[in-house]
């Protein structure tokens, strides 16, 4: 799960949460959660599909881009580069 994760940070770091006011931008918002979920629901970069049900990929997909949303204003983080 952590590598999962991880990888997926580094997408969305490299990609989408680099556009400036993503959390503005309606179109970009959504990408950023679609991405989640579909990062998550692939089998080759996301969660075990043999562990996870399509709701609970759901929920997980979320519960992440509400993290990213509150943490992830900007890259680099504002709030993690504080605790480097």
């Amino acid at each position: 799960m952590k590598k999962v994760a991880v990888s997926l940070l580094e997408t969305l770091k490299n990609e989408k949460l680099r556009i400036a006011n993503w959390r503005k931008k309606e179109g970009t918002r959504d990408a950023v959660r679609q991405n989640i979920f579909d990062f998550l629901f692939d089998e080759k970069t996301g969660l075990p599909v043999e562990n996870y049900k399509d709701d609970e990929v759901k929920m997980l997909s979320d519960c992440v881009f509400s993290h990213i949303y509150r943490a992830y204003p900007t890259v680099p983080s504002p709030y993690y580069e504080m605790a480097v």
